[in-house]
C-alpha cells in the first residue's frame, strides 16, 4: 500500500512537472510572437514617433538655445499643425545635454519602452545615434536610429555591420594605393625639376 502510494505521488508529480514546463514553453513562445508582432507593427512605430516629436519639441521649446533658433524662422500659429511642426522640428539640432535631458524624461522613457530599446541601448544613446560624429542630432537621425534599436540584437544587424566594414576597409585601400601613386608621380615631377 505503501509503495503504491509512493508511485502514485511520483508519477503526479512528473504529470505536474511536464504540465508546467509545457505551460511555461507556450508562454515563452506566445511573449516571442507578440514581440515580433509589436516590432512589425509600422503604425504604432509612427505613432510613438509622432509622440517623440511631440515631447521633443516641447522640452526643446522650453530650452534657452531654442530662443535662438525659433528669433530666426518664422512664427507659428498658437495652435501649429503637424506639418508646421514636423517642418520645424526638421531643423532643430540636439546637443548632448539636451538628449541627457530627455533621456531622464519619464515620457520618453516609456515611449522608448513601448518600441522594445533596451534598457542598455539607452545608456549610451547619444554616442550611438550621433553617427556622423557631428556633436549633435537632428530629428531624422533620433527617430532613424531609435527605429534601428528597436528588439533585440540579430545576426542579421550583425552580418549587416561586417559587410559595411568590409566595404570600408576596402575602399580606404583603393585610396591609399591611389595617393600612393600620386605621391610617386608628384615626387618623380619634383625630381626632374
Amino acid at each position: 500500500m505503501a509503495s503504491f502510494t509512493f508511485m502514485s505521488f511520483g508519477l503526479f508529480n512528473v504529470i505536474i512537472a511536464i504540465y508546467v514546463e509545457n505551460t511555461v514553453a507556450a508562454a515563452k513562445y506566445n511573449e516571442i510572437y507578440l514581440k515580433r508582432q509589436r516590432l512589425s507593427d509600422q503604425k504604432m512605430l509612427a505613432e510613438k514617433s509622432t509622440h517623440l516629436i511631440h515631447l521633443v519639441w516641447k522640452l526643446w521649446a522650453a530650452e534657452p538655445q531654442a530662443a535662438e533658433s525659433f528669433a530666426s524662422a518664422p512664427c507659428l500659429p498658437e495652435r501649429p499643425t503637424p506639418q508646421q511642426i514636423a517642418e520645424r522640428a526638421a531643423s532643430m539640432e540636439l546637443g548632448r545635454p539636451f538628449l541627457e535631458k530627455l533621456r531622464h524624461d519619464p515620457r520618453f522613457q516609456e515611449i522608448l519602452t513601448e518600441l522594445d530599446v533596451s534598457d542598455e541601448d539607452r545608456l549610451d544613446l547619444f554616442e550611438t545615434l550621433d553617427v556622423d560624429g557631428g556633436g549633435s542630432l537632428d530629428m531624422e537621425e533620433l527617430i532613424m536610429g531609435i527605429a534601428k534599436l528597436r528588439g533585440d540584437a540579430r545576426r542579421a544587424d550583425i552580418v549587416a555591420v561586417s559587410l559595411v566594414l568590409r566595404s570600408v576597409q576596402q575602399d580606404l585601400v583603393k585610396f591609399q594605393t591611389k595617393v600612393n601613386s600620386t605621391l610617386e608621380a608628384q615626387g618623380r615631377t619634383v625630381q626632374d625639376l
